[in-house]
C-alpha cells in the first residue's frame, strides 16, 4: 500500500459513516431477488468489514442483531482503538475489531456470510486491489454475498480533473473547500450546459467538506474504475456479479426506464450493457454484489419473492397515478399508514384482505401486489428489506437513545438511525442529545435545551428522532 495512503489514515481520522445500502437486511433481500437461494438473514449471520475505520457501519448492526457476529479490520490503529472504545462503552459482546493490513491478514478457517468493502477498491493501488479481491474470495462463505463499492467511469472523470485543479490552484482559496466554492461560482456564471454540470460537481465536492474530501477526491489514491474492469478482476477470483445492492441501483438515476428498450441488442452481453448504462447516466458510484461463481443460483425466481420481505414507501406520499385498481389502492393505503415504519408485506396484504372481505382472491391479490411491488422497488418508489423496522413518530414520555447512540452523542459522533443512516447535529444540540438517557421527561429535556440550546424546538425535534427510529422503549 502506498506510503502516502498509510500516512493519511494514520494522521487523520476517516469520517464516521454508515452505509444504508450495505445493511444486511437490504443485501439479503436484493441477493434473494438476484437468485441467491437462501441468503443469511441479518438476525443470524457473520459479517466481515474490510477497511472498517472506526466501526461506524458495523457497531449499530451489532447492537441491533445480538445473535449475529461482526468483525472489522483496518490498518489505522487509531480507528480500531476508537471502534473498540465505542463497543466497550455500549456493552457490545458480539463484535471485534482488529488492527491489520488486508494484504497480510489471513482469515484462517473463518468464513463470513457478508463481506463488505466500502470504497476500498478505488482507494488502494493495483497490487492491494488484487489482495483485497483475493481476501474477499477466501473469507466469503460458500453461500455468502460480497458487497463492494467503488467509483465508476466515465462518470467520475470530470471529478478527477477538478481534484487535480484544486491541488494546482492554491491562489484561489485558503483550502480545498474555498477553492471549490470559487470554481463553482465561476462556472455557474458560464450559462452553458457544460459550465452548469461543472458547477454542480464543484458544489457536490464542496458539500462533502474538507474532512471527507481528503479521503475521497483529494486522496493520494483515488482510482475510478470501468465496470468491465471490475468484472474482469472479480472473475479472476471466481466471483460472480449479482447486481447492485439495491434494485434501483440497476437503473441509474436520470435514465428513463424506456431507454432500456433501445438497449435490447445488448441483452446478451450484460457487461457492455451495464457499462453503457454508466455512460448514459453519468453514474459516479456503484455498490455491487458478488457471490462465488460456483454457487447455483435460483433461475426460477419470480416477483412473488418480494412477498417474503418488509416494505416501506421511499417516496411519501406516492403519486396516485402510479397506483391502479382497488387492490393496489388498498395496499398503497396500508403502506402510507405504516410510514415511516417498514412492515412485513404479509401483514400489509392481510389488511387488504380484511378490507375486501369475501371479495379477496388470495392468488390474484398476491400476484397483483407482487408484480406492482417489484416494479415499484425497481423504480425506487418502495424500499425492500428482510427486517421490519418500527419508527413511531410519537415521542415517548422519557425519550431515550440506545446505549450505542448515547455513546455516540456523548462523543459527538454521528448517530445511526433505524434505517442505518447517519444523523448529526449542530454543536449546541449535542449536549441535549447526550441527555436522552431515559431519565428525563420531555419537559425536563425542554428546560435543559432552554439553557444550553435555546434555538432548539425540542418537541418537533424529538418527533423527528422518533420517526427515524432513534428513540427506543
Amino acid at each position: 500500500m502506498p506510503d502516502a495512503v498509510r500516512e493519511l489514515y494514520s494522521d487523520r481520522r476517516y469520517p464516521a459513516l454508515s452505509h444504508p445500502d450495505a445493511h444486511p437486511g437490504v443485501l439479503a433481500a436484493t441477493a434473494r431477488i438476484s437468485g441467491v437461494p437462501s441468503p443469511p438473514l441479518p438476525e443470524s449471520c457473520r459479517i466481515l468489514d474490510i477497511g472498517c475505520g472506526s466501526g461506524h457501519h458495523l457497531l449499530p448492526l451489532a447492537e441491533r442483531f445480538p445473535e449475529s457476529t461482526f468483525h472489522g479490520i483496518d490498518f489505522s490503529d487509531t480507528a480500531i482503538r476508537t471502534a473498540r472504545r465505542h463497543a466497550d462503552a455500549a456493552g457490545l459482546k458480539n463484535i471485534s475489531f482488529e488492527h491489520a493490513d488486508l494484504a497480510e491478514w489471513d482469515p484462517g478457517d473463518s468464513s463470513f456470510d457478508y463481506v463488505l468493502a466500502h470504497g476500498m477498491l478505488s482507494s488502494v493501488g493495483d497490487e492491494t486491489k488484487a489482495a483485497l479481491l483475493k481476501l474477499i474470495q477466501q473469507s466469503l462463505a460458500p453461500d455468502g454475498v460480497a458487497c463492494i463499492s467503488y467509483h465508476t467511469l466515465p462518470g467520475w472523470s470530470l471529478r478527477q480533473e477538478v481534484a487535480a485543479m484544486v491541488k494546482a490552484l492554491p491562489e484561489l482559496g485558503s483550502d480545498a473547500s474555498a477553492i471549490l466554492k470559487t470554481l463553482a461560482e465561476s462556472a455557474r456564471d458560464g450559462g452553458t450546459p457544460y459550465t452548469a454540470h461543472l458547477a454542480s460537481i464543484c458544489e457536490s465536492m464542496h458539500a462533502k467538506g474538507g474532512e471527507l474530501l481528503a479521503f475521497d477526491e483529494l486522496a493520494p489514491v483515488c482510482d475510478p474504475l470501468h465496470f468491465g474492469q471490475v468484472i474482469q478482476w472479480t472473475g479472476q477470483q471466481q466471483l460472480r456479479y449479482l447486481g447492485e445492492a439495491t434494485l434501483p441501483g440497476n437503473l441509474p438515476p436520470g435514465l428513463d426506464p424506456g431507454a432500456l428498450a433501445k438497449l435490447q441488442p445488448l441483452a446478451s452481453d450484460p457487461v457492455r450493457f451495464q457499462q453503457t448504462l454508466d455512460l448514459l447516466s453519468g453514474r459516479t458510484e456503484r455498490t455491487s454484489l458478488f457471490c462465488h461463481a460456483s454457487l447455483a443460483l435460483d433461475t426460477e425466481t419470480t416477483t412473488s419473492v418480494v412477498l417474503h420481505f418488509s416494505a416501506r414507501l421511499a417516496i411519501h406520499p406516492l403519486p396516485m397515478k402510479t397506483v391502479h385498481g382497488e387492490i393496489l389502492e388498498l395496499f398503497h393505503a396500508a403502506l402510507t399508514a405504516a410510514w415511516p415504519s417498514t412492515r412485513p408485506v404479509t401483514e400489509l396484504m392481510e389488511e387488504c384482505a380484511s378490507r375486501l372481505g369475501p371479495r379477496w382472491d388470495p392468488a390474484r391479490g398476491a400476484k397483483t401486489i407482487a408484480d406492482w411491488l417489484y416494479q415499484a422497488a425497481r423504480l425506487g418508489w418502495v424500499e425492500l428489506r428482510t427486517d421490519a423496522i418500527q419508527a413511531d413518530p410519537k415521542s415517548t414520555a422519557r425519550p431515550r437513545l440506545s446505549p450505542l447512540n448515547l455513546e455516540f452523542a456523548r462523543s459527538r459522533t454521528a448517530l445511526v438511525d433505524g434505517f442505518h443512516r447517519s444523523c448529526g447535529f449542530p454543536d449546541s444540540h449535542w449536549q441535549i442529545a447526550a441527555a436522552l438517557d431515559g431519565s428525563r421527561s420531555v419537559a425536563e429535556v425542554t428546560a435543559l435545551a432552554r439553557d444550553h440550546a435555546p434555538d432548539l424546538d425540542v418537541e418537533p425535534w424529538l418527533r423527528h428522532l422518533a420517526s427515524r427510529g432513534l428513540l427506543v422503549d
